[in-house]
């Protein structure tokens, strides 16, 4: 079949403003309604994609709204998508790099599903990545490092994650370079830390919280009453002399542990969807916390 279709590209001559003969035009008999470059992407035949490619054969779509490059990512075609990377380049087709099929999902959406590093990396370093739309959402919401998310469970999906990831901050710092640091960014998150490095941070975080939390929840009452006399009083001057209680310090320190690591959670899952429950009970838990240390700290008059 593939030698076939070589022979009658090269004896079809007759060719239109495009550079391309009724044969790259002509549909194959089958229901997706594909020309022979659309086949010969499916099939990874990049001997055929080489003698056939034509600007009109590059866009041409399937009944599914897919073109060759997107059939060749699908397929995972890997040597057939870096020729029709090249020739899509070569007769500056680039709106095709962003090109959806019927379910949304662009040639990044089905990298990072099919698991394909390499393509991945080719259109994120190509000279064409700065119009790569990397948190694009397909027809179900999602973006590439979603889908890449949803199948983080092996060192393929991680790495491309990983790569994702850079590149949106990349991509995010090179349009707005004080977006990046803005904490209400519902990008920020994402595109600051590897998910790994996120993990983590969030799990120390929260024992660093709970520390704080449960030593305010467990002074001693011995050694409350005996740094803080029931009934006494103290003024402001007791301060910059520094003769109030031990108590009166270890509180201070805590609260300040305890609220900055709260405040570090909650800008850590700003960006995700049930954000506004997450920051209900983080406000909650510190409303209790206060309640508690207003029981332990000695008041001023």
């Amino acid at each position: 079949m593939s030698n076939e279709l070589i022979e009658l590209a090269k004896k079809d001559r007759i060719q239109n403003q495009h550079g391309c003969t009724s044969m790259h035009r002509a549909p194959v008999e089958d229901d997706a309604l594909t020309t022979p470059l659309h086949r010969a992407a499916v099939n990874g035949d990049t001997g055929v994609i080489t003698e056939i490619v034509c600007s009109e054969s590059l866009a041409k779509l399937t009944s599914n709204d897919e073109t060759a490059l997107i059939l060749a990512v699908k397929n995972s075609q890997i040597d057939a998508f870096k020729i029709l990377m090249e020739e899509t380049k070569k007769h500056n087709l680039e709106r095709l790099f962003t090109t959806t099929d019927k379910e949304g999902n662009s040639l990044l959406h089905l990298a990072a599903q099919n698991k394909l590093t390499s393509i991945v990396n080719l259109l994120l370093e190509s000279s064409y990545s700065h119009i790569i739309q990397i948190n694009s959402k397909n027809n179900e919401g999602q973006t590439a490092l979603d889908i890449c998310n949803a199948n983080s469970q092996d060192d393929v999906s991680k790495e491309i994650c990983s790569i994702l990831e850079r590149a949106a901050a990349r991509q995010q710092s090179a349009r707005d370079p004080e977006q990046i640091s803005d904490p209400t960014s519902g990008s920020w998150n994402f595109t600051r830390f590897p998910i790994e490095t996120r993990n983590v941070i969030l799990m120390v975080l929260g024992m660093i919280a709970t520390a704080f939390f449960t030593a305010a929840c467990n002074f001693p009452n011995g050694f409350v009453k005996g740094n803080h006399p029931q009934g006494q009083k103290f003024d402001a001057k007791d301060v910059i002399s520094g003769n109030l209680p031990t108590v009166v310090y270890l509180m201070v320190f805590s609260s300040a542990g305890f609220m900055t690591a709260m405040a570090a959670i909650t800008v850590l899952v700003w960006a995700l969807q049930l954000r506004s429950i997450l920051l209900f009970l983080v406000i909650c838990i510190c409303v209790v916390y206060v309640m508690l240390v207003d029981e332990v700290t000695p008041k001023f008059s």
